[in-house]
């Protein structure tokens, strides 16, 4: 099968740093190599590694069953719980883009790790090297990751706690956190918290290829549940389709 390698280029007059179409299928784990996102003159250096135990995306389906008699026919739809926000909004996009920027969110919430023992739980978002990570809600930061070096874990990251809303969300393999914030800090929405790197498990272990991005998970009653749909979706930001 031949991988269509064109670049993808947000804003071609402006000049933004391309992201080409096979570096993006590959960081979201649909090829056998990695992504080379941001500008030209940025630094390598990706990592990898295992994240969390195995979520709940890969549950087996809800069957619908039908019950048929000689005089009616009774369709049950198991319910579902439903993925929308709290508050009944959607999700403020995490990084600040700007117009010379490159993003893309990939729809890769279940994909298969670890010959599928366990599934992705959160969202990628390729972006370019030190982009502004920001909190998407008033919360408190209940957790600090810290990059080993290893190629493994979560890299430097945090947890934050929305605890009016019973929500979680965790920003994995972040380049550094923002100066001066510590565990137990309550931060507000729009709040820089961190920039965009590849430490911890970044989907490639080699200095050869580049890997920026957040891996960015939503957990309504600290469950992971898919945030792609719900994510605003901001000027110069490119989703899946």
């Amino acid at each position: 099968m031949t991988i269509d390698d064109t670049p993808f280029d947000p804003d071609v007059s402006t000049g933004a740093p391309r992201i080409s179409r096979r570096a993006m299928l590959t960081a979201l784990g649909f090829g056998s190599a990695a992504i080379a996102v941001g500008a030209a003159g940025r630094s390598a250096g990706a990592v990898a590694g295992q994240l969390n135990g195995p979520g709940r995306a890969l549950a087996p389906a809800q069957r619908v069953t039908t019950t048929t008699s000689t005089t009616t026919s009774t369709t049950t739809t198991i319910p579902t719980e439903s993925d929308d926000p709290p508050v009944g909004s959607r999700i403020p996009f995490p990084i600040i883009v700007g117009e010379a920027d490159s993003c893309f969110v990939g729809d890769n919430f279940g994909a298969c790790r670890s010959g599928c023992s366990r599934s992705h739980e959160g969202v990628d978002i390729m972006a370019d090297q030190g982009l502004e990570v920001i909190a998407v809600a008033d919360g408190t930061l209940t957790k600090i990751y810290v990059d080993t070096g290893s190629c493994g874990g979560a890299g430097n990251g945090w947890t934050l706690t929305d605890e009016a809303n019973d929500v979680i969300y965790k920003f994995f393999h972040l380049d550094s956190h923002a100066e001066g914030l510590e565990v137990g800090d309550t931060v507000t929405v729009g709040q820089v918290i961190g920039y965009i790197g590849e430490t911890g498990t970044s989907g490639v272990c080699s200095d050869e290829y580049n890997n920026y991005h957040l891996h960015f998970e939503y957990r309504p009653g600290d469950t992971a549940r898919d945030s792609f749909g719900l994510l605003e979706r901001p000027d110069y930001v490119r989703f899946a389709s």
